[in-house]
């Protein structure tokens, strides 16, 4: 099991706990899966904060369906996958959240490894979406 499998597996188990409604991890899921992600990146420092901010901002108030959590827990595994150099080609996010990762990684760049920095950019520019 891959840490990506591990991260999804975790966040598949906060998913199903919010899937029923009226419980405590329905009414919390989205801060829940936020801490989660932030605890598998914290080695990328204020790039993933500032991402999971973006996220709650952008999408936490979807969460309310299945269908809803399902995306979110998607969506960070994709961005955990972006962050750590494992990005799949089945892999993507919409293009307005393309325009923010590329904003947050270039205001962060000098903080990034540049290994880091290089795999992120490879596939932004890869995707077309430089």
């Amino acid at each position: 099991m891959t840490d990506l499998d591990k991260f999804c597996s975790d966040a598949d188990r906060i998913a199903s706990r919010a899937a029923v409604p009226g419980s405590a991890g329905y009414a919390k899921f989205a801060g829940e899966l936020s801490r989660h992600f932030l605890v598998w990146a914290r080695d990328y420092g204020d790039i993933a904060a500032d991402l999971a901010s973006y996220w709650n901002e952008r999408y936490a108030a979807s969460v309310s369906t299945e269908e809803g959590r399902k995306n979110a827990v998607s969506w960070f595994a994709s961005l955990l996958a972006l962050l750590s150099g494992d990005f799949e080609p089945s892999m993507d996010f919409p293009d307005e959240d393309w325009q923010e990762i590329r904003a947050v990684v270039s205001a962060e760049a000098e903080g990034l490894d540049i290994d880091i920095l290089t795999s992120i950019m490879s596939v932004i520019v890869e995707r077309g979406k430089a």
